[in-house]
């Protein structure tokens, strides 16, 4: 991977690249403090070996993914749809210097990695968008690499299954769509699956399953997060 940054047609973002690239240390204020997260890192990071090569999906600032796997000795690459992000990230974890601003539903990596994670990145994505892109994480992992997803579960906006909040409830693909939410001061729908959704969905493109672990993420603005964190192994290898 070059060291430059590359730059290829910004991701269609609902709240758009420069949202992000001048939300910046907003940001990381509201949600770099984030201990549960870390640890999530840390774990995964414990099924790769040393010096592994490992692919961020939405590097934001750096703060806390990007920084936690540099300052353990892993090869970092990031992708982001914000040019902003991007500059903040380099300049936040300067070991992280390999990094691209790329739509990562169109990103075509010039090789494959030991481990990727996609830490909420892919919210904004509607339903056909995200199942997509678990079709590339598995692509984008070696035989017996590890993939770790941070997600917002579907959970809290269609508890129990019968009384539907907001949105569209699949049942068969165990998500709930469209919901209309505010982040950040700004109105956006989004798509989100519960928890049993989202192991369909990463068995069904060929992971294994290796943990799961819950959380509730308090920001220091805005609604509580039910958060859901996923270990899987893709099949092969050594």
């Amino acid at each position: 991977m070059s060291n430059n940054q590359e730059t290829s047609p910004p991701q269609k973002s609902p709240l758009g690249a420069d949202f992000w690239s001048t939300l910046g240390l907003d940001y990381e204020r509201a949600f770099g403090n984030d201990p549960k997260l870390i640890a999530a890192v840390q774990k995964w990071l414990a099924h790769l070996p040393p010096a592994s090569h490992v692919l961020e999906c939405g590097c934001g600032t750096g703060v806390p993914i990007a920084r936690t796997i540099a300052d353990s000795g892993f090869r970092y690459h990031g992708i982001d749809i914000a040019a902003g992000m991007v500059e903040l990230c380099r300049k936040r974890v300067p070991e992280a210097s390999s990094l691209e601003v790329v739509d990562m539903l169109s990103y075509s990596p010039a090789r494959i990695f030991d481990g990727v994670v996609a830490s909420l990145s892919f919210l904004e994505l509607r339903y056909e968008e995200q199942v997509t892109m678990a079709g590339k994480w598995t692509q984008w992992v070696r035989p017996g690499g590890v993939f770790l997803l941070c997600a917002i579960t579907a959970e809290e906006t269609h508890e129990g299954y019968g009384e539907q909040r907001e949105g569209v409830w699949d049942a068969e693909s165990g998500c709930v769509k469209d919901i209309p939410t505010t982040f950040m001061g700004r109105s956006i729908t989004v798509t989100l699956f519960t928890q049993r959704g989202w192991v369909k969905l990463l068995e069904g493109v060929g992971f294994e399953i290796l943990s799961t672990d819950t959380d509730l993420y308090v920001p220091q603005e805005g609604e509580s997060e039910p958060r859901y964190y996923v270990i899987a192994r893709k099949p092969g290898g050594k």
